[in-house]
């Protein structure tokens, strides 16, 4: 459809006021629901009982569900679908055909390179700014996603790599015993290199379907502009640490705010559902996709509500909230793995690795599960055979690849020591052990042989870069000065970052951490670790979004765990505090970050709950190997933007079970 057409005018009016109605109504549902939780809060004050205000919630809540729903069912029956390419696509070429060869070597894209030999992979934000290559990006996405499933090169069956529907790709059979695996390597030493040509091989994928979209556009100046900017074409990665622009979220709107987008194709202008927003499963297929509730979406969904079942939708704007109300704890998380941790082995995996020095705790998988949780909750994204379905996987991939990139730089000489495998993959067995030479299955170099994580250390190898890993400016100083900037300034929300004035008036200050170790496995789906420092509401649905709340960690898990060692699979993390203990100070509640201050507000204030994906609360006792320990360091402050932080010795101040 056309919005250019005088027969589509209409639709698209009828459409755009439904959409807004709907956008309208959900943002005063949130505001509704987020006022009621703080009323709720409030409680002892005002002397309501809890049954009172459990049956307000409840009418408010299924009232406006009811009115919401049909709101946005009357949206987007306006919806469009795939684009409409007309007379115009050769119905047998491989945009939406498989390719007749052998296997598919993973090689990266090495055309549209500049001087040096590489393109240049941008932030979402600014990619979108640049309309060309963002037309072209969302329609080879939308090329990728409606290639039949079947396909080898389809959205279906290269999500399928990294988990379900447990299926030989590349012709690479599943290890016996290991057929209920992806091939995907997580609390592995290979975590950070397997999912590099893995990312490569996506990007390749695409950028081949842009260049055949950019010859559709019609002769002259048009596809001159389009062929040349497809060229150039690198997947964008989402930069969930930084913080976003003013009167924004951090999940972007190109990603959750709309479920359709208007794009200007080679067939003129037409709204297409957004490739961004969901991927649609066609057909769906339970006995590939068997897990409760993913065997009844027929699409992946974000913050699906109860019941979960086919009628089910996205809630991106309560994901926003989420992500909003966590920020500090990324960027905090993200900034202190660059200064703090110089060790491939910790840096990179999750695993628990014991040091007497209370080092090593955190570790970009780790930080890598809490978005993951934040994004799906409930969804796809939040579990991990399903995870890669859904078009953010990709985006936040891609900012995992790029931290590895510049954490390589300034670690050049740390890397991979061999370690025992900590679960299964499809062709690796748990206590198989892994090094820099075991082969990152499934994929292939051109030569027939599989990549190595020796053979994908530099990302130039597959033909591309980040903005701070540029060949000609990759020093360790340039890298520092972009982390600074990006992750160490104060911007004006001190929820998001340490304010300038506890680096600058002494020089140091003293860092708060809460390290925890737990057993993955130990409820057998994923569920949250919700920190707070005061009080907050009864219902846990609202724990997420709680003005006292510090962060919510996820602890990721597959539908699957066959396959596991035996035993418990220790995993550690971080929720970084001294953001949250900055805003107290800032409040008149806590006299400073010194120890004899922040020990007896902690003894007092300190709390946490645990949840299910489904908003229900975990009761402490089914997870008996949480350990919670509160630490400190004192860290210098860096006197340019070129030094990193200088970390003294951690302190344990008080251990929680």
């Amino acid at each position: 459809m056309f919005c250019s057409s005088p027969s589509s005018v209409n639709y698209c009016r009828s459409f755009w006021t439904l959409s807004f109605l709907a956008t309208a109504f959900c943002a005063l549902r949130c505001t509704l629901f987020l006022l009621f939780t703080k009323f709720a809060s409030m409680q002892r004050a005002i002397r309501l009982t809890s049954s009172t205000l459990c049956i307000f919630g409840l009418m408010f809540y299924h009232c406006s569900t009811i009115i919401w729903m049909v709101i946005l069912q009357a949206a987007t029956s306006f919806a469009g679908t795939s684009y409409d390419y007309g007379n115009q696509i050769d119905t047998s070429s491989n945009v939406f055909k498989r390719q007749a060869t052998a296997f598919h070597p993973t090689t990266g894209v090495h055309t549209g390179t500049d001087a040096n030999g590489y393109g240049t992979r941008k932030e979402i934000r600014d990619l979108e700014k640049d309309t060309t290559t963002w037309t072209l990006y969302l329609l080879g996405l939308d090329v990728l996603q409606s290639r039949d499933q079947s396909d080898v090169l389809s959205w279906y069956q290269i999500a399928g790599i990294h988990g379900r529907p447990f299926q030989p790709f590349n012709g690479i059979q599943a290890t016996k015993g290991n057929e209920n695996s992806g091939y995907c390597t997580h609390i592995s030493i290979l975590f950070p290199t397997w999912h590099r040509p893995f990312l490569a091989f996506y990007e390749q994928v695409l950028y081949n379907i842009i260049q055949e979209v950019a010859l559709y556009y019609p002769e002259g100046p048009a596809r001159q502009k389009y062929t040349a900017a497809a060229l150039k074409f690198r997947i964008p990665y989402w930069d969930w640490a930084a913080a976003p622009p003013q009167g924004q979220s951090v999940l972007p709107y190109s990603v959750g705010g709309s479920a359709t987008v208007v794009v200007d194709g080679p067939n003129g202008r037409q709204l297409i559902g957004n490739p961004l927003f969901s991927y649609a499963f066609d057909p769906l297929d339970p006995s590939q996709l068997p897990n409760p509730p993913f065997n009844t979406f027929n699409r992946t969904l974000r913050y699906p509500l109860e019941p979960r079942n086919a009628n089910s939708e996205s809630h991106n704007n309560l994901v926003a909230a989420n992500l909003d109300n966590s920020a500090s704890s990324f960027r905090s998380r993200l900034y202190n793995l660059f200064s703090n941790d110089h060790n491939y082995s910790t840096f990179g995996n999750q695993a628990w690795i014991p040091n007497p020095n209370l080092q090593g705790y955190d570790s970009l998988e780790s930080l890598h599960d809490q978005i993951h949780g934040l994004v799906g909750q409930g969804g796809q994204m939040g579990y991990i055979d399903y995870s890669a379905f859904d078009p953010t996987f990709v985006l936040h991939h891609t900012m995992l690849d790029r931290c590895f990139a510049m954490w390589q730089i300034l670690n050049p000489n740390s890397w991979i020591t061999p370690h025992p495998a900590a679960h299964a993959t499809f062709t690796t067995s748990a206590g198989q052990e892994q090094n820099s030479q075991t082969a990152l299955t499934p994929f292939y170099d051109a030569n027939g042989l599989f990549w190595t994580s020796d053979g994908v250390r530099d990302t130039r190898t597959f033909g591309y870069a980040y903005a701070e890993t540029i060949p000609s400016s990759n020093s360790p100083a340039q890298v520092v000065t972009a982390i600074n900037r990006l992750y160490g300034s104060a911007p004006t929300n001190p929820k998001r970052s340490l304010r300038t004035s506890i680096l600058s008036e002494s020089g140091s200050h003293q860092e708060w951490l809460t390290n925890f170790v737990v057993d993955k496995n130990a409820l057998g789906v994923p569920y949250f670790i919700h920190i707070f420092l005061g009080p907050f509401a009864d219902n846990p649905f609202s724990w997420s979004f709680e003005p006292n709340l510090v962060a919510s960690h996820s602890i990721n898990h597959m539908t699957s765990s066959e396959g596991m060692s035996s035993g418990r699979n220790l995993i550690s993390g971080t929720i970084p505090l001294t953001v949250a203990l900055q805003t107290k100070i800032d409040e008149g509640n806590l006299r400073g970050l010194e120890p004899e201050y922040v020990d007896d507000y902690l003894a007092t204030n300190f709390h946490f709950r645990m949840t299910y994906m489904n908003d229900t609360e975990v009761d402490r006792g089914l997870v008996p190997s949480l350990k919670l320990t509160i630490v400190s360091s004192l860290v210098t402050d860096p006197k340019t933007e070129e030094e990193l932080p200088t970390w003294g010795e951690i302190m344990e101040h008080v251990h929680i079970t």
